[in-house]
């Protein structure tokens, strides 16, 4: 049998799987953009490393490439980690977002669970009015009439008259 708190329990476990999936998704997603980061950052380092170590001082090889010394190479590094800077702020931006967001989403979808279960209650109340009224037409009906009328006596079927 279904009843309203089993259909309830239902929806409740179907919308709380419904937020882990979308939380799992999410977690999958910001980790993926975390070990980007992370290589990003790795390289800006390596990049750190060769720029503050001196240069070889061997013959220079025809596919070999240089990392520039002086000001040009501190300025490329700047921007690297400028780059890297607003990256993880925008990673954080979008983060709360999504926190923010799925805040919102929770908050509609209680709503929604309230305005169902008034829905439901309001339903169950329609109902038992219906079967109230149905109950109190179908006494009436059985009764006959202490007063009939003209045309339901006419209607009625005759009692056939004792013999004496």
């Amino acid at each position: 049998m279904n009843t309203p708190a089993a259909s309830t329990t239902a929806h409740e476990a179907a919308h709380l799987e419904k937020l882990r999936s979308q939380l799992t998704t999410d977690i999958e997603a910001m980790q993926q953009q975390e070990a980007s980061l992370k290589e990003y950052e790795q390289r800006l380092r390596l990049l750190m490393q060769h720029a503050q170590q001196p240069p070889p001082h061997h013959a220079p090889r025809g596919n070999q490439t240089y990392l520039a010394t002086g000001p040009d190479s501190q300025q490329a590094l700047d921007a690297e980690w400028d780059k890297y800077n607003r990256a993880h702020a925008l990673l954080e931006a979008a983060r709360r977002g999504l926190t923010d967001d799925r805040l919102a989403f929770k908050e509609r979808e209680d709503r929604l669970t309230q305005r169902e279960q008034q829905v439901g209650q309001r339903e169950a109340w329609v109902k038992a009015r219906e079967q109230e009224i149905a109950a109190a037409q179908a006494a009436k009906a059985v009764t006959p009439d202490s007063n009939p009328s003209f045309v339901t006596k006419l209607l009625r079927p005759r009692k056939p008259k004792p013999a004496a």
